[in-house]
């Protein structure tokens, strides 16, 4: 039986509707043709570095020791920001060096995590060989990852660098006795307000204010509300999110993503 690669995990706000995931798995498929290609989201909302940092976080627990991932949200694509790769135990991840790689950057405290082998992406054998100013996730960071892929040692993609750009941890922000601050980092197909306030900070007793109203009913499943109703339940992530049974409560609230949230002890 033939063994498999590692395989290689994509990440970005490209969509599907435009041709730009098919071609980095075009890249993907001429170099590592024995990878398995497999999609975490390509639907992050245009240029949201945060809420594909965020995405990226969830996901690490489910990724095997030997992932690859490939996660590109890049408005300064083709400026000065540098394009990296990091290695972490068995993984390597690769993107632009603007917080989109935060999770794998830091460490359990939020700090720079030594243990992080990073390196710019710069030797032109693993680039494809005209680079575009506008498409390093074709040009740059896929090809890096396939290469890996098919055995490449990771050192050789590029000099080691410090100081990479890491943003603050998701979760939310005490503000005074009794108060946190948090904000909308995602919202699902279904409507879902997921927020950056962690399960694991609430109060026993709480409400949660988003876009003008205050929730305080709490469901454990959605079928626990009634259809229509609004409520607030621990995502399957972690998170503090607002719902509508059967219904979106983006609509509903007529919220968008990153609008602050205050979650209220009771």
């Amino acid at each position: 039986m033939e063994v498999l690669a590692s395989p290689i995990f994509l990440l970005s706000d490209f969509g599907t509707r435009d041709h730009y995931v098919g071609q980095v798995k075009a890249v993907l498929a001429s170099i590592a043709p024995r990878s398995p290609i497999v999609d975490i989201s390509h639907e992050i909302q245009p240029f949201a570095i945060d809420e594909a940092a965020w995405m990226l976080e969830i996901t690490l627990p489910l990724l095997p020791d030997n992932a690859l991932v490939v996660a590109v949200v890049d408005p300064g694509v083709g400026t000065a920001r540098r394009a990296i790769g990091v290695s972490q135990g068995g993984r390597h991840f690769f993107g632009p060096d603007n917080g989109v790689l935060s999770a794998v950057l830091r460490d359990g405290s939020g700090q720079p995590d030594p243990g992080c082998d990073i390196r710019e992406l710069c030797a032109p054998h693993f680039q494809r060989s005209a680079v575009s100013r506008t498409f390093h996730g074709r040009d740059i960071f896929g090809p890096a990852a396939a290469w890996v892929a098919s055995g490449v040692d990771f050192r050789r993609l590029g000099p080691p660098v410090t100081g990479a750009a890491i943003l603050g941890p998701f979760c939310g922000e005490p503000d005074g006795p009794g108060r946190l601050r948090g904000r909308i980092v995602h919202i699902d197909r279904f409507g879902n307000l997921v927020t950056t306030v962690r399960a694991a900070q609430l109060f026993p007793k709480f409400a949660i204010e988003v876009a003008g109203s205050q929730i305080t009913t709490h469901s454990h499943t959605f079928a626990e509300a009634p259809p229509g109703a609004l409520f607030c339940h621990f995502d399957s992530s972690g998170f503090l999110a607002v719902a509508v049974n059967q219904g979106s409560a983006a609509e509903a609230l007529g919220a968008t993503r990153g609008d602050p949230v205050v979650v209220r002890a009771r």
